[in-house]
């Protein structure tokens, strides 16, 4: 466990000597206790744009997530038969997918760059759901004046 308790040293040579035989893996391991217990078991969902760490598929699901300059592209396996029930929505970061994998189920995935609301496209093709995206590029910089103080 991390030593909480213990004063670190903030000036003089015993510093350098704290956080040298500190083990990073008890480090890590008290990081991860905490964002599940304070988040839940898959907290990696709940914050979207956190670079390719965040952004990785997990190993076990069916579609495909492929990005170009202009577009996000997610294909789906669907059955057909399930093709009039699917219902999708999507927000700037996630999409939804009503009725799948099967009827009443609901899939949520989270989408690796910001999208637009409007224009997106999906086709239906070889048992195969494709969603176009168009991806957002505007992030919405601000400029913040630095206020300087007399001492």
């Amino acid at each position: 466990m991390f030593p909480w308790n213990n004063k670190i040293p903030l000036n003089g040579s015993n510093s350098a000597d704290f956080f040298k035989n500190m083990n990073p893996s008890e480090v890590e391991n008290y990081i991860q206790h905490v964002m599940k217990s304070v988040f839940g078991g898959d907290f990696s969902q709940n914050f979207p744009f956190q670079g390719d760490l965040m952004n990785s598929k997990p190993k076990n699901e069916p579609y495909e997530i492929f990005e170009t300059s202009d577009f996000i592209y997610v294909k789906i396996p669907v059955k057909e038969e399930l093709l009039s029930s699917v219902k999708i929505q999507h927000t700037a970061n996630q999409l939804i997918i009503a009725n799948y994998p099967s009827e009443g189920k609901q899939k949520k995935i989270m989408l690796p760059s910001p999208v637009k609301r409007k224009g997106t496209r999906a086709k239906y093709k070889n048992k195969l759901l494709e969603i176009r995206f168009l991806r957002n590029e505007d992030h919405h910089l601000s400029e913040i004046s630095i206020a300087q103080y007399d001492k």
